[in-house]
């Protein structure tokens, strides 16, 4: 099987290095995240066995596919049939020195429901095996598996590796190796975040910006993403998916609170629960944020998209009218995306732990007025907050300035050290009462490794000024 290459898999890579054999080691994380390719490109230099679980073969055909590809590597007569998972299971584990792969391991809880407890009798059995690898993309049935007291293969793991996003210098690294860069290559990151198989599809395609990934990967006829959404989470949820579904667009519409997410999805607020926990936990595709408040919001910026430019455009052909819906959704699409990525970036700028969005109410004029701010980023343990905003435009700093003021005077703590940053593809003004952070010094900053931002703070004031460090302009302390 062809290795393809790998952008930002160094880290891991070098955990799964460092086992000695035979290990078992469980590589989990929501689909496309590139799983699969991490797994083969370990698996390239060794010898090995790779199995991809699909859950819609009969478990017949099943082990009949897994029996052939093991009877060539152990050598065994081609009259040789396994005539059950048991049988499988005892000839495998005589292959020493292997490492041995299950793509998608969770799916033999509905093709062949034996198997993990036959692996685990195995594995506590035998002093002599292979070294395992089992990959799952249902985040929330592999954590039952081996995290669960009780679970076939709890306490069993030498190494349990959630796979997350690519970090931005390995995303700008994979589209300058493409031939892109400056704002499209940001605008590529806004649409795509960090997600391996997205970069490699507009790699495939000869995808150079953002609205040619619109028009020929998402809205042309036989674009690959055309259905992303909706297929991965049938495949996952069966049925019922279509709830979820609509439960995700009310969330990307901008719906926070449950009684909000309810209404737009047509759900009763008392049935959300479980459908929240399917996204939540099981899949990965939602996440539940807590501040202030309790929000939830899309993990995945190109499932927003998504949702705006085909679930939103149902009655709409795939073809050119599409496309061009496609395209006009970007416009509305980055400035919310903008905002997604800053609250994603501060930490790699400060010295932050948690980042959420936030709302303070001010009283103005006698009536109750709403302040919206973009992100929040504090560490309570140093007692340092970051209020920051994002506009994806041209900003006047002398407008922004007292609205983040007046939010950090309502969300901050007295003593504690508070900067406040405006991120903006441009600047219309000076100001030295906050970090000034443009486009061109956002893609310096993620276009390399990140700095030690965790360095003590020296300023001291509450809410006042805060001049950008290292003595750059628009530059944040690191």
């Amino acid at each position: 099987m062809a290795v393809i290459k790998l952008y930002g898999r160094e880290r891991e890579l070098a955990l799964l290095g460092r086992l000695k054999p035979p290990f078992l080691a469980v590589v989990y994380g929501r689909r496309r995240i590139g799983k699969t390719a991490l797994v083969l490109a370990f698996l390239s230099a060794r010898p090995h066995l790779y199995f991809f679980v699909n859950p819609k073969k009969p478990r017949g055909a099943l082990l009949e596919e897994f029996g052939e590809a093991l009877r060539r590597a152990a050598g065994l007569p081609s009259y040789v049939r396994f005539a059950d998972w048991e049988e499988f299971f005892d000839a495998l584990f005589q292959l020493r020195g292997y490492v041995v792969a299950f793509d998608e391991f969770q799916w033999f809880l509905e093709a062949a429901p034996e198997v993990p407890y036959i692996l685990q009798k195995m594995w506590d059995t035998r002093a002599e095996k292979p070294s395992v690898i089992l990959t799952g993309s249902v985040a929330g049935m592999v954590k039952r598996l081996v995290a669960e007291a009780g679970s076939p293969l709890y306490g069993r793991a030498d190494l349990v590796l959630e796979l997350g996003e690519l970090e931005p210098p390995a995303v700008f690294q994979w589209l300058a190796d493409m031939g892109v860069a400056g704002e499209e290559a940001f605008k590529l990151f806004l649409l795509f975040g960090g997600v391996p198989y997205y970069y490699r599809l507009a790699q495939q395609w000869g995808v150079k910006t953002a609205e040619e990934a619109a028009r020929l990967l998402v809205a042309g006829e036989g674009g690959p993403l055309r259905h992303e959404v909706e297929f991965v989470l049938a495949e996952s949820l069966g049925r019922e998916y279509r709830t979820h579904l609509a439960i995700l667009d009310a969330v990307a519409g901008g719906a926070t609170k449950l009684e909000q997410i309810a209404s737009r999805a047509g759900v009763k607020a008392t049935s959300l629960p479980p459908y929240l926990n399917d996204l939540v936990n099981l899949l990965g595709v939602l996440e539940r944020r807590k501040s202030k408040r309790v929000y939830y919001e899309v993990r995945d910026r190109f499932y927003a998209y998504w949702l705006r430019s085909v679930y939103r455009h149902g009655d709409v052909a795939a073809g050119e009218a599409l496309e061009e819906a496609a395209v006009r959704e970007l416009e509305s699409f980055y400035p919310w995306a903008f905002e997604a990525a800053v609250r994603q970036i501060l930490p790699r700028l400060y010295p932050v732990k948690k980042v959420a969005k936030e709302a303070v109410h001010l009283r103005e004029g006698g009536r109750r007025v709403q302040l919206d701010v973009d992100a929040l980023g504090v560490d309570e343990e140093r007692r340092f907050a970051v209020v920051a905003e994002a506009k994806w435009g041209a900003a006047d700093p002398r407008e922004i300035v007292p609205k983040l003021k007046k939010a950090a005077e309502i969300l901050i703590p007295p003593g504690w050290t508070t900067r406040l940053a405006i991120f903006a593809k441009s600047f219309t003004a000076e100001t030295e009462e906050a970090d000034l952070i443009d486009l061109p010094t956002l893609l310096q900053n993620l276009t390399q490794p990140p700095p030690d931002v965790h360095a003590p703070q020296k300023d001291a004031a509450r809410g006042g000024s805060a001049k950008p460090g290292d003595g750059a302009r628009r530059q944040p302390r690191r």
